[in-house]
């Protein structure tokens, strides 16, 4: 299969097809009224909703730690994140704050809602909304149903997509980039909406009022997403952001992954 070239813009979305409803509104939300702080959650809540981490509560794990699904008091299903517990890890405790921080001011309709967290001792943890279905990166190709999704429900998947990162760059009181988005970080809903989550990687772009084009920081993403520019230099922008997104456009259209190391070695990076 030859290697496949590709060029967005996350900003240029078509309207929605009816059957998904208009997008108008989707970035009237600016940031929420309470801050973190109004949003903690105990220990006894969070052991209550997962059964003491119940292994049969488990529905995934990444780079930040497990992930279960938990169900609060009143009934609520939520995701609950579990930081990995590592002594050694110095930049836990500033991922993790960045991820409070983001979550806590972004609430448009294709990001997942931040339910609270959780931060005790070693004890670092994060709730957000419940999404039913599983990450794009697993059914990118496959409805609930099992049958291959049509080309325009893929597309309305991107522009669900490309409106998030428009909101994170755009429409939050400070420029925020994601820096990983992927596949697997983008979570479809039964009506096979699209919502991107974790945001453990999530940095302030830098100040344009100050003359700030970029910001160098460490490296963080995943192979195969991350921007070369970015991998090269350490300069961090919003394009980080959207060239990532293109690569996850090509794997939606394609249903390749961005690397794919059984295939020849001509073919095994599907996008660059």
């Amino acid at each position: 299969m030859p290697i496949v070239k590709v060029a967005v813009a996350p900003k240029a979305s078509r309207a929605k097809s009816e059957r998904r409803g208009s997008n108008r509104g989707i970035y009237s939300n600016s940031t929420k009224e309470k801050g973190p702080e109004s949003m903690e959650f105990t220990m006894e809540e969070i052991l209550k909703a997962t059964r003491n981490f119940s292994p049969a509560f488990k529905v995934g794990q990444g780079g930040f730690g497990m992930v279960y699904k938990g169900r609060l008091d009143d009934g609520t299903f939520v995701a609950i994140k579990r930081a990995k517990q590592s002594v050694y890890d110095k930049h836990l405790g500033v991922e993790f704050q960045s991820e409070i921080r983001t979550l806590a001011q972004v609430e448009p309709l294709h990001l997942v809602k931040f339910c609270g967290y959780l931060e005790h001792g070693d004890e670092r943890i994060v709730v957000v909304e419940y999404v039913l279905k599983e990450p794009l990166g697993n059914t990118w190709m496959v409805s609930v149903h099992g049958k291959v999704l049509d080309l325009a429900t893929r597309l309305d998947i991107a522009i669900d997509v490309a409106h998030a990162i428009t909101y994170l760059h755009t429409y939050t009181d400070h420029p925020i980039i994601h820096r990983d988005i992927k596949s697997s970080n983008i979570l479809l809903t039964e009506k096979l909406q699209a919502k991107v989550t974790d945001f453990y990687f999530a940095r302030l772009a830098a100040d344009i009022d100050f003359g700030a084009t970029h910001m160098s920081t460490q490296v963080k993403g995943s192979a195969g997403y991350l921007d070369p520019e970015y991998l090269r230099i350490y300069q961090l922008t919003e394009k980080s952001d959207v060239y990532s997104f293109g690569i996850s456009l090509v794997e939606l259209v394609t249903g390749r992954h961005p690397i794919e190391p059984k295939r020849e070695p001509r073919e095994r990076i599907t996008a660059k």
